[in-house]
């Protein structure tokens, strides 16, 4: 089995990756073969310049979203961790999900996509947390299933999210810790293994 986590992070290594890291080990340690990706390291263009040319499924964005659904698509399950900027997801995240629409062909394969999705939201109420996390699920909204998903806020841990200090704290392990095993639970034969695709 195969676990895809994305960190959507402006920030290269920052505390969507380091939190990442922490539960793709989890995962390791079940047998999983594990990757991450950081956005910080893709070109993702938002919605622009078109003539509704998705809805042919021919977007003329040339950037790496497509190869990224790709391989979302490809895992056994994923974890998204989603900044908060300015009360809001952040704009790679956003940019990302509004372009799925030229990437799924069906129903069946948008189900396929996000009956395997968990979020991980990294962000303090005070700044919008718990709005980020309100505008990932929403994004969802009408499929058969509901992601797992959690909001870290270092203000709960009388921590700074700009020093990443958030997964040092014992309470946010034992939180992920938690989170990686209601995912596992709740699996349960929807995936079928196949073969990454770099």
């Amino acid at each position: 089995m195969r676990a895809l986590g994305v960190a959507f992070s402006a920030r290269k290594s920052g505390n969507c990756a380091r939190i990442l890291e922490f539960c793709l080990q989890k995962f390791e340690e079940r047998g999983f073969e594990t990757k991450l990706i950081e956005a910080y390291d893709l070109k993702i263009t938002p919605c622009s310049h078109c003539s509704y040319e998705c809805f042919s499924g021919k977007c003329p964005i040339a950037d790496d979203v497509p190869r990224l659904y790709m391989k979302s698509m490809n895992a056994d399950l994923l974890i998204f961790a989603v900044p908060t900027y300015g009360g809001h997801a952040s704009g790679l995240y956003r940019a990302f999900s509004e372009r799925g629409q030229a990437i799924f062909k069906s129903y069946e394969e948008w189900d396929a996509f996000t009956r395997k999705l968990s979020f991980i939201v990294v962000g303090n109420l005070s700044s919008g947390g718990d709005m980020a996390l309100h505008e990932v699920l929403y994004g969802l909204a009408g499929g058969e299933s509901w992601p797992e998903a959690i909001l870290l806020s270092s203000n709960e841990y009388s921590g700074s999210s700009l020093k990443g200090e958030p997964i040092e704290h014992p309470e946010v392990g034992a939180r992920l810790e938690r989170f990686v095993e209601r995912i596992a639970k709740k699996m349960g034969g929807w995936y079928v293994q196949k073969p990454w695709i770099y």
